[in-house]
């Protein structure tokens, strides 16, 4: 059954509650949420849509007919303008109230208010069209979704997913009996934390040194689906910092390995493998199902493909990296000057994107363009580069050392967990979205992000919740979206 999952930014959850519970008199209110629908199937994971809320219409005084404490009678004909802007931009109805704390769920009379509403809807937009029904009962929001055809079949939402400077997830069920293997994860951080890591999909792109130990802690830490994506082979010197993957598995995709790994140790994780590169159609749609992202790869074009995604998605990204300079001594014997690993942690409404935090720039991804086309500029010095190719970059290493890529994969997880359950208390120097860990000096800091008050992305929030039109992010060469394969 397809179990949909519903987005709300921390500014229309807090806009919807405010407006919800402010009646003057106490009564019951309400509100029409439009939301876009992305419902792009990946393979090896159950139907899962995902209604990202766009836009708010509070139901005013001209739409009330009859309101008391505990219940709300609309005006069925204003509907119609609204269904005329669903069907022209693609967007699908939410129908919001607020109940009195006593009833924490939905009631009869709202099965009928939702069957006239989707009878117009259906009616004059077709028999596939969605009906969100969304209820406020103290504090903790309920939903569940209907369509045209059949009506009055109803799925409750997986979970209703708030983000803001943190993640909160509503409408979580419950199992019967806890999962034995994560008893002391619930002893640490409640009895929801491990629910609501079941409810989520993750996707991790990247699944090397961070990525294939990011993917093993998230299944093993109970993330209840995973999309893999790379479409690397495993090379032998990856080995040494690598997990889930032997000798014998030189030469194979390591999307595929991993996910066989993964599915060996028969936990409560659904995998699928996207043996692709991110720029590829099928990766891109697995990525835009995904609740979280985890940005585990090494080339910047990819980090800035998921830097927009996020915006355009309203997805989580935690992306992490490394760098360093091995160094020589007199005596001609090798030794690590420097070697750090980053966490950059990203939400709609709050962090510094990729750019301005300066992990992607134009100029790295025009040296990372030519490097692909001709190999031998990465073994140039910086000044060689710009004096006589015109790039800036070079001389900065990534020694692949297994301990702190593991390190800096592990300090990424328990950001993730943070958001969920937040455990953490940063000093006033550090920043949640920006962490570097230096390994040579065993210090941690942040840096300031450049204070770049046009940034489309972080700052003016232009992409934020764009639809995407014809092309995946609106990039003609990334294919039409559901275009044939």
């Amino acid at each position: 059954m397809n179990k949909p999952r519903i987005t709300l930014l921390g500014s229309q959850d807090r806009k919807l509650r405010q407006w919800l519970s402010s009646h003057p008199y106490g009564h019951e209110r309400g509100a029409i949420v439009l939301f876009r629908k992305l419902g792009r199937a990946v393979a090896d994971l159950p139907g899962s849509d995902r209604f990202l809320a766009v836009d708010i219409i509070p139901l005013t005084e001209e739409w009330v007919l009859e309101s008391s404490p505990t219940q709300l009678r609309i005006n069925m004909r204003l509907l119609p303008e609204v269904f005329f802007r669903c069907e022209k931009e693609n967007l699908e109805l939410g129908f919001v109230h607020g109940h009195p704390p006593a009833a924490l769920g939905f009631s009869p009379k709202d099965d009928i208010n939702e069957l006239n509403i989707l009878q117009g809807l259906s009616g004059c937009n077709g028999p596939c069209s969605f009906l969100v029904a969304m209820v406020l009962s103290d504090g903790h929001w309920l939903a569940r979704v209907r369509q045209g055809l059949p009506p009055r079949d109803v799925i409750s939402a997986r979970h209703i997913c708030v983000l803001s400077d943190k993640i909160e997830l509503h409408g979580i069920v419950m199992p019967d009996e806890p999962d034995e293997i994560l008893k002391r994860q619930e002893a640490a951080f409640g009895k929801p934390f491990n629910s609501k890591l079941q409810s989520l999909r993750v996707a991790v792109v990247g699944a090397g040194g961070t990525g294939s130990p990011v993917a093993t802690l998230l299944a093993r830490a109970g993330v209840g689906e995973l999309i893999i994506i790379d479409g690397d082979d495993l090379d032998k010197t990856n080995l040494n910092r690598v997990r889930g993957y032997r000798a014998a598995d030189e030469g194979k995709k390591k999307a595929l390995l991993l996910k066989t790994f993964i599915d060996s140790l028969e936990l409560n994780v659904s995998v699928s493998a996207i043996d692709q590169f991110l720029d590829a159609a099928k990766a891109l749609d697995a990525l835009s199902t995904a609740d979280v992202i985890f940005g585990c790869t090494d080339d910047v074009a990819g980090r800035n493909l998921m830097n927009q995604a996020l915006y355009y998605h309203a997805q989580l990204l935690i992306d992490c990296g490394l760098t360093g300079r091995v160094d020589t001594s007199v005596d001609g014997t090798p030794f690590l000057r420097d070697h750090r690993g980053r966490v950059s942690c990203i939400l709609p409404e709050a962090g510094a994107c990729l750019r301005c935090q300066r992990v992607v720039t134009d100029e790295k991804l025009a040296y990372e363009d030519a490097v692909k086309k001709r190999p031998e500029l990465a073994k140039l010095d910086p000044i060689t580069l710009k004096r006589d190719y015109y790039l800036i970059g070079g001389g900065e290493q990534a020694p692949g050392v297994g301990p702190f890529t593991s390190a800096t994969a592990d300090n990424a997880v328990a950001t993730f967990m943070d958001l969920i359950k937040p455990y953490r208390q940063l000093s006033p120097d550090l920043r949640q979205d920006n962490i570097w860990i230096d390994f040579v000096h065993m210090t941690i800091h942040s840096n300031q992000p450049v204070d770049n008050s046009d940034c489309v992305y972080c700052r003016t929030h232009d992409l934020l919740l764009r639809p995407e039109g014809k092309y995946r992010l609106e990039i003609p060469r990334l294919g039409e979206i559901y275009a044939p394969k």
